[in-house]
C-alpha cells in the first residue's frame, strides 16, 4: 500500500499582519503610481498579436472564403477611441490667482494662504458655489452646507478645531513667488526671521518623494526618500498660542502655567533658536512640552543625558499629513493621464467630485481632506519641483515633472 502524506496541524501558517512600518506603507502605495508591470505585459500581447507582412496562400483562401460567407464585424469601441491628445502648451509665463511681486511683504502672502485655505472661505474662486455662506463661527458656516451628512459635518468641525492655524509651508511660498525665485523667498524668510518676525520649524525626513530618472538609458530607476520640509508661521501668532495657555490654565495646574511660562520666556529670549537642551527644563517640563507638542526629541532620550529637543509647533504633524495626502492625490490623479497633464479646471472637477447629471459632490470636503482648497495643494507642490504649470489656449495646465 503507497504511503500517502499530509500536512500536519501544526504546520499551518498563520496570515502575517503586514508590516507597520511607514517606509514599507508609502513604498507600497507609491508603486501604484508608477507604470506597472501589466502595460508591458499588454504591449507584448500587443505586438504578439500582429499578423505576418507574408500571409501563406491558405490562410488568404480561408480568409476570402470567411469574408464572403459571413458580414464584416463592427469594430470594438475601444479599438475605435481616439488617443488623448497632448496639450498644446502657449508658454511658461504663467501668472497664478495668488501670486504677488517682489513689493510684496512676505507676511501678506502668509495671511493670503491662511485666509484662502478652506474651500467654502476662499475668495480666489467660487467653483463650489459656497461663497454666500455666512456665520460667525466655523460649525455654523459647515452645517449650512448642502450635500454633506450630519455625520460628514460633525467630523469636519472636529478636525478643523484641532487644525492648526497661521502655519505655511516653504514651498507654498516658493509658488507665491515663483516670477521671483527661491532665493528671494529664502532670503526674505532669513531676514523676517532675524527681524523676530517669523518663525521656522524644520521637521526631518518629514515628506516622502519618489524621483524617477527622465534620462531614456535610465528610466527604470526610482529612488524612493524623505525629504526635510520647513514650515513658518508669524511670530506674533506663535506667542499668542502660548501665551492664550498661560492665562487660560487655571490654579490647579500651576506647575503648568509656570512651564508654559518658562517656555515663552525662553523662545523670546532665543527667536533664532530651534533646538535646546534638556538640561533647561527638568523631566515634568520636557514631558508636558512634548505631550502639547511644543518639543520634539531628535536624539534617544533614555540613552542621552543631554538630548537635544527640536522646537515645534503644534499641530504641525495634522497639517503634514493633508499636505502629503493632497499631494499623493496630485501625482496619482495625473500619473492617470497618458501624458500626465491635465488642464486646472479638470483637476478642480476630479478634486470636488462631480455627478453624471453635473451636481457636485463635494468629495473634497471629506477624509482626509476636509475642506483644503486644491490651490495650496498645486502650489506646494510646484514649489516642490513636483509638478510644472504652463498656459495653453483654453486655461492652465499642470505636469509632472518626474519627482513625486
Amino acid at each position: 500500500m503507497p504511503l500517502q502524506y499530509s500536512a500536519a496541524r501544526t504546520s499551518i501558517a498563520l496570515k502575517r499582519s503586514p508590516t507597520k512600518s511607514p517606509i514599507k506603507k508609502f513604498q507600497r502605495e507609491a508603486k501604484k503610481l508608477l507604470p506597472s508591470q501589466r502595460l508591458y505585459q499588454q504591449n507584448r500581447l500587443a505586438k504578439s498579436s500582429v499578423p505576418s507582412l507574408s500571409p501563406s496562400p491558405s490562410s488568404l483562401e480561408s480568409h476570402a472564403s470567411q469574408s464572403s460567407q459571413s458580414p464584416q464585424s463592427p469594430q470594438s469601441p475601444s479599438r475605435s477611441r481616439k488617443p488623448i491628445e497632448k496639450l498644446v502648451v502657449s508658454d511658461y509665463n504663467v501668472e497664478l490667482d495668488y501670486q504677488l511681486s517682489k513689493d510684496d511683504d512676505i507676511k501678506i502672502a502668509i495671511d493670503i494662504i491662511n485666509l484662502n485655505r478652506w474651500s467654502e472661505s476662499t475668495e480666489l474662486h467660487d467653483k463650489q458655489k459656497l461663497r454666500h455662506l455666512e456665520g460667525n463661527t466655523t460649525e455654523e458656516v459647515i452645517f449650512q452646507i448642502k450635500g454633506l451628512s450630519l455625520t460628514s459635518k460633525a467630523e469636519l468641525v472636529k478636525f478643523r478645531l484641532s487644525f492648526p492655524s497661521g502655519i505655511v509651508t516653504i514651498n507654498q511660498l516658493y509658488s507665491i513667488f515663483s516670477a521671483q525665485g527661491n532665493t528671494f523667498v529664502d532670503k526674505q524668510v532669513e531676514l523676517n526671521v532675524r527681524q523676530g518676525l517669523l518663525r521656522k520649524f524644520v521637521l526631518n525626513n518629514a515628506s516622502p518623494v519618489i524621483l524617477r530618472s527622465i534620462n531614456r538609458l535610465q528610466m527604470r530607476k526610482v529612488t524612493y526618500g524623505y525629504e526635510n520640509v520647513e514650515l513658518l508661521v508669524k511670530t506674533e501668532d506663535y506667542y499668542k498660542n502660548l501665551i492664550n495657555i498661560v492665562e487660560s490654565t487655571d490654579k490647579e495646574n500651576e506647575k503648568l502655567r509656570l512651564t508654559m511660562s518658562k517656555f515663552l520666556n525662553l523662545a523670546k529670549s532665543s527667536p533664532l533658536q530651534m533646538f535646546i537642551s534638556t538640561s533647561l527644563f527638568d523631566d515634568y517640563e520636557v514631558s508636558m512640552l512634548i505631550q502639547m507638542g511644543y518639543l520634539t526629541l531628535t536624539t534617544n532620550f533614555s540613552s542621552s543625558e543631554e538630548a537635544q529637543l527640536e522646537i515645534s509647533y503644534p499641530g504641525c504633524g495634522r497639517f503634514l499629513r493633508l499636505i502629503n495626502e493632497g499631494r499623493m492625490w496630485l501625482v496619482g490623479t495625473l500619473n492617470r493621464n497618458t501624458h500626465k497633464e491635465m488642464l486646472e479646471d479638470e483637476l478642480f472637477r476630479k478634486w470636488m467630485g462631480v455627478s453624471l447629471e453635473g451636481d457636485l459632490k463635494l468629495n473634497n470636503f471629506k477624509k482626509p481632506f476636509y475642506g483644503y482648497d486644491l490651490h495650496w495643494v498645486l502650489a506646494d507642490a510646484f514649489g516642490g519641483g513636483i509638478v510644472e504649470v504652463f498656459n495653453t489656449p483654453v486655461g492652465r495646465g499642470w505636469r509632472l515633472t518626474g519627482k513625486i
